[in-house]
């Protein structure tokens, strides 16, 4: 495959997933990271859709910054961020295939968990404990910053206390844009003392992946307030179970190679 159509690939499923993260807040990383995985490798994945994530954080950012819940988003950092080195370390030193065969696991924990939500006519939602400031919403949000600090695709895990927190959705979507932001320039950061990460190919693939996250930043926007919520977590979580099943398909077949 040349670079062109590695490029526009890439491209569709940024414009894709990152228009998801615009209506909602989160998703974008959890729903592009195993295509854009098969395609480029792990470790080049997680950085680039990092770098691309921290682009639309910012823009939401800006556009939602009254709706910022700053008692909550500082609740939500400290704990999240006490997971995200945590996370850094795994993806540092455990081997690829594993760390692969963990993202399979947890997306189809966060799909089917999501899928028998919404079919009880509570999308989205966990059980009212989770909202509560207590030792399980710590762990909760603990784990979504070990998974962030991995994948960069800790979302699901945080929205299962975010989504009983902020219930208003576009106080929702710029506190979780927050924290994004947050948790993403630390990533950024970290890679960039190290000196491993970036590569000439990376920024070729960042910068032409570009266009389309502008594309899906302003498209995503446009429908915040239009979508209906309900099919579209079903679709969300649909599509996030499709890319589990051809992710670990992807990792079967490799280690039979």
């Amino acid at each position: 495959m040349n670079d062109w159509m590695l490029i526009l690939i890439i491209g569709c499923v940024v414009f894709t997933s990152f228009t998801v993260e615009g209506i909602a807040g989160f998703g974008a990383t959890v729903m592009a990271l195993p295509f854009v995985a098969m395609l480029t490798g792990i470790d080049k994945a997680v950085p680039m859709l990092s770098s691309l994530g921290a682009l639309l954080s910012a823009f939401i950012v800006l556009r939602s910054w009254k709706n910022l819940d700053w008692k909550e988003y500082l609740f939500i950092v400290l704990h999240v961020g006490l997971g995200v080195p945590c996370g850094l370390f795994m993806m540092d030193h455990l081997p690829k295939n594993c760390l692969i065969a963990i993202l399979v696991c947890f997306m189809l924990f966060v799909g089917i968990r999501g899928l028998l939500g919404v079919f009880r006519n509570t999308p989205g939602k966990s059980p009212a404990a989770i909202c509560r400031k207590n030792l399980l919403s710590r762990l909760i949000l603990f784990l979504g910053g070990f998974i962030q600090g991995a994948f960069s695709s800790g979302g699901p895990v945080v929205v299962m206390y975010a989504s009983k927190a902020l219930p208003e959705k576009t106080k929702f979507r710029a506190t979780l844009s927050s924290l994004w932001l947050t948790t993403n320039t630390i990533m950024i950061t970290k890679w960039t003392l190290s000196g491993k990460v970036w590569t000439p190919q990376l920024f070729g693939l960042i910068c032409g992946a570009l266009p389309f996250i502008v594309g899906g930043m302003i498209f995503g926007d446009h429908l915040h307030n239009k979508v209906d919520q309900r099919k579209f977590t079903i679709l969300v979580y649909i599509v996030l179970l499709i890319a589990a099943f051809m992710l670990g398909g992807n990792l079967i077949r490799s280690i039979q190679g």
